[in-house]
């Protein structure tokens, strides 16, 4: 089996964000979002350690026209400071920025490119900056600035702005008040839903699932349905085991997400805005269903496109699931020593008005 090297791996354009969490996630996913709608610009925290720290940061064009090149910029306000860096022409000391290679200078709408960096750090927990830029929107509002400079105390913490502290615009309602009311359907080509499997203790490896569809009713049920089969390693041997030895999709090809979301949310979010919620959804898998519970952010990108991440991994346990004897037999078939039960997921779902 081949280990994520993140500085080898160029990067999918179409939402294939990579987090690694360390060990069982200790380390938790932190996130940034402009509350611009012309592109977004996230900074998550994959690992960090006692003196060292992981990042990834991701462009995503949400405009109609592509984006041909891009310099993004950004400053720790604590003793964070980077010392190597990948996919990227990286420059300065604190402020930093980041310019585009030759081969990921162009975003297409509704396209990502991603780039990580790898830092130094002091005992608290590591920094999630403001990500500035033209490519970000610069205008950063002075809120999610605000709560930027507070994520060196808070491992998980997020500099959007929440929904219930900024009233909606009557213009923003009126101009969407038709979407507000509809039905959404998922683009899947701009979504993704990694998970992250361990083994040998120290191990850490990320997947994901290549199809998965879903939609949120007008009455605000949301679902989310995960092909099994299409799960990708990249490597075609382990797809197969894991097809066969551990979802046994012969007789289970589908898991299933549910999940009622509040009253009003999606109605009372006006453009630009973020709302953090906590959920419990349930997860139908190998016949089981059981409650998983996160942590995420719901943002309207326009009167008709809206983005929904966790900001706090999901992590499946695999006897939950009926998955152990599954866990195990993949486990003697590559000979090693252990594969973790416990599986942190990661997700990404952009949404559009039916």
């Amino acid at each position: 089996m081949s280990s994520f090297n993140a500085s080898a791996v160029k990067p999918r354009t179409v939402g294939a964000l990579k987090r690694t969490f360390y060990a069982l996630g200790v380390s938790l996913a932190v996130s940034t979002l402009s509350t611009q709608a012309y592109a977004g610009c996230q900074y998550v925290v994959t690992n960090q350690w006692n003196n060292g720290f992981s990042a990834t940061l991701k462009i995503t064009n949400t405009n109609a026209g592509a984006i041909n090149g891009w310099n993004i910029n950004w400053q720790y306000s604590g003793d964070n400071r980077i010392t190597s860096s990948y996919n990227t022409t990286l420059t300065g000391s604190n402020p930093y920025t980041a310019k585009n290679l030759s081969w990921n200078s162009t975003i297409q709408p509704n396209q990502t490119v991603e780039f990580g960096v790898q830092g130094t750090k002091g005992a608290a927990a590591a920094e999630v900056p403001v990500i500035n830029g033209a490519a970000c929107a610069t205008q950063t509002s002075s809120s999610a600035a605000s709560s930027a400079s507070q994520a060196s105390s808070s491992a998980i913490s997020s500099s959007v702005v929440s929904s219930s502290s900024i009233a909606p615009s009557s213009s923003s309602n009126s101009s969407s008040s038709a979407a507000n009311a509809a039905a959404w359907n998922l683009d899947s080509s701009a979504s993704y839903l990694n998970f992250v499997t361990t083994k040998n203790t120290h191990n850490v490896e990320v997947h994901n699932f290549t199809r998965i569809s879903g939609a949120i009713s007008a009455t605000g049920v949301a679902t989310l349905a995960i092909d099994l089969t299409s799960v990708n390693t990249s490597i075609a041997l382990r797809d197969e085991r894991m097809r066969d030895l551990l979802f046994q999709t012969a007789n289970f090809p589908t898991a299933t997400v549910t999940l009622n979301l509040p009253s009003g949310l999606l109605t009372g979010l006006a453009v630009g805005n973020t709302s953090e919620i906590q959920i419990t959804a349930s997860l139908d898998l190998h016949g089981v269903t059981s409650p998983v519970a996160t942590k995420v952010s719901v943002q309207r990108l326009s009167a008709t496109r809206i983005i929904v991440q966790n900001l706090s991994p999901v992590v499946v346990n695999a006897p939950d699931h009926a998955l152990a004897a599954g866990v195990e037999a993949l486990r003697a078939a590559v000979g090693i020593a252990s594969i973790s039960t416990a599986v942190p997921v990661d997700f990404t779902l952009i949404y559009d008005a039916r």
